[in-house]
């Protein structure tokens, strides 16, 4: 029974807050992505202009390939189609993760053994989340516009998570272990930095010098909007979940912690 409350309170929160933060980001990111799609276009062109002859080689071994990875290359046609994939995604993300954030306050009200779960201590789980999942990893990788050249998926994929990773530790050490031990709390939180995130020197070299600034301004402007909308997305995260694990999962807690009091 509680592990169904859970359930299906992280389907209601993450369906809530999955389509909160879509809107927000139609009105705010995703006009930037699109502005930069256009000129990720205008660095792709001089390769298209390759003579003929070098085309002509092995061309229908060179069609072939290229119409499995039209296939492969699948993406949801502009407007509609578009935005309604982007909510699907938005929406599954967010019950992911309103399933670990009602999971992980609901264990911690039983830790503590009294009423802590509401919707004002879930915007600090919220806000703590958004911290490790969002603004520590983006202090090594910041947020990236279509055509941007990047150092390696592999690599940035594997900082990213250690940085996720010792955030969350070192603020659970900060927030919860007593005494001198609060000191590797902070080394955890400085750790992903000391290695250093991987970077490449020239972004925007494919482009020209124009185009490059503009894509420089775009950057900056889907730095803030995507911190604004990651940030809105885990408050109400975190605050909805508090809500739910106070509101439904409590009274299924109280129920199992009965019964195993009876049974004993």
């Amino acid at each position: 029974m509680l592990f169904r409350r859970i359930v299906l309170c992280a389907l209601l929160v993450g369906a809530l807050a999955g389509l909160l933060v879509s809107a927000v980001q139609h009105w705010q990111v995703i006009p930037i992505i699109a502005a930069a799609e256009v000129f990720e276009g205008s660095a792709e062109a001089p390769e298209a202009a390759e003579p003929a002859a070098a085309m002509a080689h092995d061309h229908d071994d060179a069609h072939g390939a290229a119409h499995v990875h039209e296939e492969a290359a699948w993406e949801p046609a502009d407007g509609t189609e578009r935005h309604v994939w982007t909510a699907i995604a938005n929406v599954m993300t967010a019950i992911g993760f309103s399933l670990v954030l009602i999971a992980a306050i609901t264990t911690w009200e039983h830790l503590r053994g009294r009423r802590v779960a509401s919707a004002r201590t879930g915007l600090v789980w919220g806000a703590a989340a958004w911290l490790c999942v969002f603004a520590a990893p983006s202090l090594g990788l910041p947020p990236e516009i279509p055509g941007t050249a990047a150092a390696a998926l592999e690599a940035r994929q594997t900082w990213w998570l250690i940085a996720v990773l010792c955030s969350a530790t070192g603020l659970s050490v900060l927030a919860f272990v007593p005494g001198r031990l609060r000191w590797l709390g902070i080394a955890l939180l400085a750790l992903p930095y000391a290695l250093g995130a991987p970077h490449i020197d020239g972004a925007f070299a494919a482009y020209s010098d124009e185009v490059a600034r503009r894509m420089e301004v775009l950057t900056g402007q889907f730095a803030i909007a995507t911190a604004i909308s990651s940030a809105i997305e885990w408050l109400a995260l975190g605050s909805l979940a508090g809500w739910a694990v106070a509101r439904w999962v409590r009274p299924a807690l109280a129920t199992l912690g009965a019964a195993a009091t009876a049974r004993a």
